[in-house]
């Protein structure tokens, strides 16, 4: 339900990711972030072209 309001404000739903990582999964919490960072960058800065208007 998040990412669909999220595409209706205007934000792609690859900005937004949920996983469970537990305290003992260090490793792959570090691989998450580093995978998720990735994808921000190769989505390049968000920009909302909403024609103006703010709210």
């Amino acid at each position: 339900m998040l990412k669909k309001m999220l595409g209706q404000l205007g934000i792609e739903e690859e900005r937004v990711r949920l996983d469970w990582v537990s305290a003992a999964e260090g490793d792959r919490f570090a691989f998450i972030v580093d995978e998720m960072t990735e994808q921000i960058r190769a989505l390049g800065p968000f920009s909302r072209d909403d024609g103006g208007n703010n709210g």
